[in-house]
This record gives structure tokens, sequence and C-alpha cells, in this order.
């Protein structure tokens, strides 16, 4: 997208399963050539396998991971020393990812896919919360896509400037996503953004007023 006006910025990008959110998502990551590094948390394999990126699965692979500029974290086999809690170990890497941000100069992006596993839309941990309101600070971007809107937590909602449409079949999804660009000040067709084609996106810039219509295939 473009045309921003307030850096970091934080991106949320809604979508149904097939609807390109990941292809989005990658193209993001790979043509931003200002990022010092990318965060990945994907304990679901669905980017490092695309990326072509080896995985991160231990706390040694991470600490070296970020002079490579790319990071992907999957906990799997770390579980264990979090009694089997994933959530735990969100928390943990969500931690470790901020001192590594610390640690050095420039532009960090975090991407978490399906960020409504780790938080609701009552509750968010302290540590995800620290990435999206201090993390600014370090110059930190939060991108964090969804299937499921309508389970987003209002804190990291309201504190995105970007907000990406793709195809969503769901009703629930569409009443969400129809109040949330609503409280963001945002006019459209949220009938229509529904039943785009897959591939198909719209993003709408909060601060600038600023759309971008495209296809990602």
């Amino acid at each position: 997208m473009s045309d921003f006006t307030l850096e970091p910025h934080h991106t949320v990008i809604a979508g149904m399963t097939g609807s390109g959110k990941t292809t989005f998502v990658n193209r993001l990551l790979l043509n931003d050539d200002a990022a010092a590094c990318r965060f990945i948390f994907d304990d679901l394999n669905r980017m490092w396998p695309r990326l072509k990126l080896p995985v991160c699965q231990t706390a040694a692979q991470l600490e070296a991971s970020p002079q490579t500029g790319w990071s992907a974290f999957n906990a799997v086999k770390m579980l264990p020393l979090f009694g089997g809690d994933m959530k735990k170990a969100f928390r943990w890497w969500c931690k470790w990812v901020f001192k590594a941000s610390a640690a050095g100069p420039g532009k960090k992006i975090v991407c978490i896919p399906e960020v409504w596993r780790h938080c609701s839309p009552d509750s968010i941990p302290p540590e995800l919360a620290l990435l999206s309101q201090a993390g600014r600070e370090l110059q930190i971007e939060l991108v964090c896509d969804t299937q499921r809107p309508e389970l987003l937590n209002g804190s990291l909602v309201g504190g995105c400037t970007e907000i990406v449409v793709m195809r969503l079949m769901d009703e629930s999804a569409a009443r969400e996503m129809r109040k949330i660009l609503m409280r963001a000040g945002i006019s459209a067709d949220v009938d229509k953004l529904c039943r785009q084609p897959p591939g198909s996106f719209v993003g709408f810039n909060r601060i600038s007023g600023a759309q971008l219509a495209g296809r990602v295939f």
C-alpha cells in the first residue's frame, strides 16, 4: 500500500481461507527492502516453506536469525519448555522479539498469521500489547492476518493504520468488518468487498484516507 503518513504502521488483513491472505503477506514482506528484520510466528507452517526460509525451532537458532534479516519461528519442538502450552510459547516469543528489536536499529516487521488464536476480543497477552504499542519506539510494525475478524482484539484493530479486506464468506465476519470500517471512519460497500474474487483485495489507509485495490493472483 502507498501514501503512508504515520510510521511505523500496523496492518490487519482479513479474508477467508483461499482468498490470498498469505500470498499478500508474503509479497509485503518480500517487497519491503527497508526492513532490517522480519519476525514470523509460524507454528502453522504457512509461510516459511513458501518463502523458502530456514525455520527456527530452538532458542539458539532464534538468537542467530536476526542477522539474516528473516526469523521464522515454529515453537513445536520447544513446547515441552512451556508445558505444551502454545499460548505460553507465543507470549515468550513476543517478549523475545521485543528484546531482539531493541538490540539493533532499523524497521522490524512482526508477522502473526491468524492472530485471533493468541488473543480474544476481551483480552490480549501483555507481551503482544507491548509489541503493538511500545514497539513503535523500536520501529516495530505489526502485520496480522485473520479469517475471523469478529475475534480480533479491539486494541489491535484500534491501533492499526492499514486495513486490507479480501474475500469474506462468513456472515459474522462480514458484520464485524462492517463495524471495523465504520469505527475507522471508512465508507465502503462491505457486501461488495466480501464477494471479491479470490486473490483480490482493497486496502484502506486510516490516516491518509487513501484506498488501493489490486490482485495478488
